[in-house]
């Protein structure tokens, strides 16, 4: 069954994608245009959600000329924006593919403001009241608090809330105990120095319990990029070991892992189940050029050879 879904993406991007023609070069690069999507962690979610059949809302902050390029691109995606109007200028994100190795560029964001902070708050409140899931992720842009996270967190019910981030909005948010945490390997060391990114159950099994113990959150997940997952739910451990793909561009494969993860909880899947479609999900991804929703039919082959260990 489809749910009703609210993303939160304070910084969020117009992102493009470009392939190189011909091999890299030191002076001036010919490239070609490949994509241009709604970028940042929340609304690559909300895409791929939309794109499963989803009723998913949008928020964020959003800007300039980029930001109304931002909004027409996840109505676009079957996405519901409410975006909260800023004065500065929302930001892009340049991923160059092809010839060479995958090199992105961004900016740290447009600087927000306490009035800016605060409507953006309001926004998420008005619409989340009917939300089965509430995602906030992503990075803050300058000038919004550390804490921004946690106050929304716990101003629409941390019960509901999924918190995807990183550095001092991932160590704030999680005070307030949301019902799951996913991160990648990196993300993680805020809260400590993780194990090898590997699935050896050996130092994982001790070291998610005790984030548990610690934060009183039951749901933990850790995306190990071509390695696959593992979670802690409830006290159980999963693993799952990623597909074999030619990865073309990864950017977003830690957002359709989370997608995957929570479509399939929407439709009643058990935990472990949940986790190899969000594997599934994350490496047909990583065989696009960009973070197009990925392809159904390419998940279903891949979801073949996810193994459960």
């Amino acid at each position: 069954m489809a749910a009703a879904i609210v993303t939160v993406t304070p910084n969020g991007s117009l992102d493009f994608v470009l392939r190189r023609v011909g091999p890299p070069t030191r002076e001036e690069q010919e490239v070609e245009p490949v994509a241009e999507t709604a970028g940042g962690k929340g609304h690559n979610v909300a895409r791929f959600l939309a794109a499963a059949g989803h009723s998913v809302t949008a928020c964020g902050f959003a800007g300039g000329w980029t930001g109304d390029a931002l909004r027409a691109l996840l109505e676009g995606a079957g996405v519901d924006p409410r975006l909260t109007p800023i004065a500065g200028e929302t930001r892009r994100y340049t991923t160059l593919v092809g010839a060479g190795p995958t090199q992105s560029y961004h900016s740290a964001g447009p600087e927000v403001d306490a009035e800016e902070v605060v409507r953006l708050i309001e926004a998420v409140e008005s619409v989340a009241a009917d939300a089965t899931t509430i995602v906030l992720a992503g990075s803050l842009p300058p000038g919004a608090p550390t804490d921004l996270f946690e106050t929304i967190a716990r101003a629409v019910d941390p019960g509901r809330v999924v918190l995807d981030s990183s550095g001092a909005a991932l160590a704030a948010g999680i005070r307030a105990r949301p019902a799951m945490v996913k991160v990648n390997h990196d993300e993680l060391r805020i809260l400590g120095e993780p194990p090898a990114p590997t699935l050896d159950p050996i130092g994982w099994e001790p070291f998610l319990e005790r984030l548990a113990v610690r934060t009183g959150i039951e749901i933990w997940w850790v995306t190990l990029a071509a390695a696959g997952a593992v979670g802690r739910v409830d006290g159980r451990m999963i693993r799952v070991a990623g597909a074999t793909v030619a990865a073309v561009n990864t950017t977003g494969a830690g957002d359709a892992f989370l997608a995957g993860l929570i479509d399939a909880r929407s439709r009643g899947m058990p935990p472990d189940r949940a986790a190899e479609i969000g594997v599934a999900w994350a490496s047909a991804l990583c065989e696009q050029d960009a973070t197009w929703p990925p392809d159904r039919g390419r998940i279903g082959t891949l979801l073949k050879t996810v193994e459960l260990r």
